[in-house]
């Protein structure tokens, strides 16, 4: 299962590439994808794995850099870090897929843990952005793949 998330993530991450190519308002910070987009990106991730392998553990983890005030979030899958954005930050080249640790964690130290309805139903993502036409986007281009 590890491998098919980790496919699952490359898949999203070319999705969501296309996205900001076409324009299309996926969420906050798409147009500009990896960077200020790992918030919509990550909730995006989750909901769609919570779905295909609903017996996972499936976390979004918002990290908080306290002296910048910065924010990132990425996902935990049965303890395995998956960070399809990480690579918007100096050191950091590919995303992060099924790996045992997050190494952003030592930057974005003040954690927060959303599960179950908090990752997608209880997500209000504001703006031009709807979070059902992203998932539509998504799922239509998952479709395709």
């Amino acid at each position: 299962m590890k491998s098919e998330i980790e496919d699952l993530g490359r898949q999203l991450r070319l999705i969501y590439e296309k996205g900001s190519k076409e324009c299309f308002p996926l969420f906050m910070g798409s147009f500009q994808f990896p960077k200020a987009s790992c918030e919509g990106s990550s909730r995006i991730f989750a909901h769609i794995v919570n779905k295909r392998y609903p017996k996972s553990k499936v976390y979004v983890v918002e990290g908080y850099d306290r002296p910048n005030n910065d924010r990132h979030y990425w996902v935990q899958v049965d303890r395995l870090v998956y960070d399809l954005t990480c690579d918007q930050f100096d050191g950091f080249s590919i995303p992060i897929l099924g790996e045992n640790c997050a190494p952003l964690i030592s930057k974005f130290s003040d954690l927060d843990i959303l599960a179950d309805d908090e990752i997608f139903e209880n997500w209000n993502p504001g703006g031009r952005y709807d979070k059902a036409a992203t998932l539509e986007y998504v799922e239509h281009y998952l479709e395709l793949a």
